[in-house]
């Protein structure tokens, strides 16, 4: 199992390596990154890049992925949710890293999977296209409604030369420097001193 502690919803949202942090919001059914609204078309999703397993909310995002998707590991302990992760690469040339485990995402996340996952083996060296639709279907949980972004399968496609995926494993730091997750804990603890969360930004 693999285990990473990062936080995927603060609002000046970008790795060292350029790429975005991106996350649906069920109350008002937006796109966000980096702290703003974004549109989203169509989509490419590397395959390479799906994990799943637990995750949870505790002073940073703490994540406990299975070896492979999709397999069943025990949950770490009582407090964590489903989560994924995994890179996307827009038509207008953008990359994202969507790495949740709000109820709505991850349910959202299996809709897409179902359409292609079972197929990566036929069609190594592409990736999945898919068109966003732009609607979304609500359910019902706990009283509460869930809107479930939805996306529709195009077909697979070869990955564009662009859609390189960033290597995530942190560097060496020398002594004085500030690490990747001191940073990444140090922007979460200022936006919950700030109060800036909302029930969104903690995915429970």
């Amino acid at each position: 199992m693999e285990k990473e502690r990062m936080s995927t919803i603060f609002d000046n949202d970008v790795s060292e390596t350029g790429t975005s942090f991106i996350m649906h919001k069920n109350a008002d059914k937006n796109w966000y990154a980096g702290g703003k609204v974004v549109s989203l078309d169509k989509i490419m999703i590397c395959p390479d890049t799906i994990k799943t397993g637990w995750g949870m909310w505790n002073g940073t995002y703490e994540t406990t992925y299975a070896d492979k998707p999709f397999v069943k590991i025990p949950k770490p302990e009582e407090g964590y949710k489903e989560a994924f992760s995994l890179n996307l690469f827009t038509n207008d040339k953008k990359q994202y890293l969507w790495s949740r485990f709000s109820f709505g995402e991850y349910q959202a996340f299996k809709k897409i999977a179902i359409q292609f996952y079972q197929d990566i083996e036929a069609n190594k060296g592409k990736v999945p296209v898919f068109q966003y639709t732009n609607t979304h279907e609500t359910i019902e949980l706990k009283a509460l409604n869930i809107n479930l972004p939805l996306f529709t399968f195009l077909g697979w496609k070869d990955r564009p030369a662009e859609f390189v995926v960033p290597v995530w494993e942190e560097p060496m730091i020398a002594d004085g420097e500030v690490s990747m997750s001191d940073k990444v804990a140090a922007a979460t603890q200022a936006q919950i001193d700030r109060q800036e969360l909302t029930d969104d930004d903690i995915p429970f």
